[in-house]
C-alpha cells in the first residue's frame, strides 16, 4: 500500500527492498544456526548461505526479466518492486547449493533441511513487500479488496486495460493475495521448523516438506491472482503448473524407495557452538556424521 517507506539523503527507500533485505539477514542467521546444530562447521555454513542467497536473488530477477523480455543490467538491480520470481530464485539457489556442497564438502541434504525454514520465512516477509509495492495482486473485490496508488503494478495494469482513467488516484480494489501468500509462508515456516527438530527422520525430509507444501499452496493461490504477465504453461498459469510439478517431484523423493534411499537418517541435534581455531585444524568430518561424497550430492 506504500511503495516508498521513507527517504534517506533524498533517495527513496522502498518497502519491497526493506522486506527483501530483512528476509535475507534473518534467514541467513537462522540457516547458519540450524546448519551448525546439524553438524556443519560454521564457516562452511556461512559460505553456503551467502552463495545460495546471492545466486537466488540474481536467479529470481533474471528469470522474471527474461520472461517479460526486459532484461538489462539497470533493471537487474532495481529493488522498488518485486520483479523476482520465487521459482526462479529457488531453482538458482538449489543449483548453487548443489555446487557449493561439493566445493565446501558440506552434506547437501543436511544443509538443505536447515535452509528450508529460512526459505519459508523469506516468503512470508517478502510477500509483505509485494503488498507494499502493489504487485502479485488478486481479482477485483469490493468487499475484501485494497486499492493501490499511482505507478503501482495494480494501478498500471488496470490503466492499460482501460478499467480506470488516467485521472484516477488509486486502482480499483483487488484481493490482497500478497498477504495470503505471506500467511502461507509463515505457516510453512512454523511447520518446517518444527519438522527440522523431529527425530527420527531422514535427511532431506524438511526441504521436501517445504517444496511439497509450497508447491501445492502456490498452485491454489494462483487461482486468486489477476496480475498481468504471469504466462501460461499446459493451459494453466506458469506458476500453477510449476507448483503442481514441484509437489509431485517432492512427493516422489519422499516416498519412492529408490529416491528415498538417496537420503540417510538424520543425526541428532547438537548444541550450537562458535567455531574455534583448534576445531578448524581438526578433522574435516562434520560432527554427527561423515561428510562423504554421497551426503554432499543431490
Amino acid at each position: 500500500m506504500k511503495p516508498i517507506l521513507f527517504h534517506i539523503f533524498g533517495r527513496p527507500v522502498f518497502g519491497y527492498g526493506v522486506m527483501l533485505g530483512l528476509s535475507c539477514v534473518l534467514g541467513a542467521h537462522l540457516a547458519v544456526y540450524l546448519s551448525v546444530r546439524s553438524g556443519v562447521r560454521q564457516k562452511r555454513a556461512w559460505g553456503m548461505v551467502l552463495l545460495v542467497i546471492l545466486v537466488g536473488l540474481v536467479g529470481g530477477r533474471v528469470h522474471d526479466l527474461i520472461v517479460n523480455g526486459t532484461f538489462t543490467l539497470d533493471e537487474l538491480f532495481k529493488l522498488q518492486h518485486s520483479g523476482r520470481t520465487a521459482y526462479g530464485a529457488f531453482l538458482a539457489a538449489t543449483l548453487a547449493g548443489i555446487a557449493g556442497a561439493k566445493l565446501l564438502k558440506v552434506p547437501f541434504w543436511r544443509f538443505a533441511d536447515a535452509a528450508a525454514p529460512t526459505m519459508a520465512l523469506g516468503l512470508g516477509l517478502t510477500r509483505i513487500g509485494c503488498f507494499c509495492a502493489g504487485c502479485d495482486y488478486g481479482f477485483r473485490s469490493n468487499s475484501y479488496g485494497f486499492s493501490f496508488p499511482i505507478n503501482s503494478p495494480a494501478y498500471t495494469d488496470q490503466l492499460n486495460a482501460g478499467l480506470i482513467d488516467k485521472d484516477a488516484m488509486v486502482s480499483l480494489p483487488v484481493l490482497p493475495t500478497q498477504l495470503l501468500s505471506s500467511v502461507v509462508g509463515f505457516l510453512i515456516f512454523a511447520l518446517t521448523l518444527r519438522w527440522w527438530f523431529r527425530r527420527p527422520r531422514r535427511e532431506g525430509d524438511v526441504i521436501l516438506l517445504f517444496f511439497g507444501s509450497y508447491g501445492l499452496a502456490r498452485a491454489g493461490l494462483e487461482q486468486l491472482r489477476d496480475d498481468a504477465g504471469r504466462g501460461t504453461l499446459f493451459g494453466l498459469s506458469t506458476s500453477t503448473t510449476i507448483g503442481l510439478l514441484t509437489f509431485l517431484v517432492a512427493l516422489a523423493f519422499a516416498l519412492a524407495p529408490p529416491l528415498r534411499a538417496l537420503r540417510r537418517e538424520a543425526g541428532e541435534v547438537i548444541p550450537f557452538e562458535e567455531d574455534e581455531d583448534e576445531q578448524e585444524q581438526g578433522s574435516d568430518e562434520a560432527p554427527g556424521g561423515e561428510a562423504d561424497a554421497a551426503g554432499a550430492s543431490a
